[in-house]
């Protein structure tokens, strides 16, 4: 389903009937109520566009330029978002069951309320951002990289792997930086298996 906003969708159907070698900069553009399923957007420039409510389940967008865009409730179940660059992008209630986030950076992204369920996180870097309300559940990551990354009312059942803090949390009543044996006790008594990864040993 096309974009129904026509500047956009032209802009898609000119890259899409021209050489889709070249690189498609939809920078600012409104995919919003589009279905984009299946999709390549491999390293495509999508800065500051919006994808509210768009459906994009099993989308290619690894190495793609997505900094500050907007994918509120969008549907990005099985999607591939590896390196992709995404710095203070918006995932708020969007859904990411299974999504692949490997080496992607997502410095101060909003992820509340998102649906991360079994997501394969790797050694993504959400440094700054915010999980809060996000659902974890089943998710896994290998050296996850989480400092000052806000976690309350997180569900992390099942969650598993290795992260970098320090994380921030309501933690005994005040908002706390917990790293080291602290976030492990965190994340265990929510019924996680994390580990704290200690970057100097890399």
């Amino acid at each position: 389903m096309w974009p129904p906003d026509e500047a956009t969708a032209a802009a898609l159907r000119t890259w899409l009937e021209g050489d889709i070698e070249e690189d498609f900069y939809g920078l600012d553009l409104d995919f919003s109520g589009a279905d984009l399923s299946g999709g390549d957007l491999l390293e495509t420039w999508l800065s500051g566009s919006r994808f509210t409510g768009t459906l994009l389940r099993s989308t290619t967008f690894v190495r793609a330029h997505l900094e500050e865009a907007d994918l509120t409730g969008a549907d990005l179940a099985g999607a591939n978002l590896a390196r992709a660059e995404a710095k203070k992008a918006v995932f708020r209630d969007a859904r990411l069951l299974g999504a692949n986030l490997t080496a992607g950076v997502f410095r101060e992204a909003d992820f509340r309320g998102a649906d991360l369920t079994a997501a394969t996180l790797g050694d993504a870097t959400l440094s700054a951002a915010t999980l809060a309300g996000a659902n974890l559940t089943n998710a896994t990551a290998n050296r996850l990289t989480l400092r000052e990354t806000v976690l309350d009312s997180a569900e992390v059942t099942g969650f598993s792997g290795s992260v970098i803090g320090p994380i921030s949390v309501v933690f005994r009543g005040e908002r706390s930086l917990l790293d080291d044996s602290d976030l492990e006790q965190w994340f265990a008594a929510r019924g996680a298996s994390i580990t704290r990864f200690h970057a100097e040993k890399s």
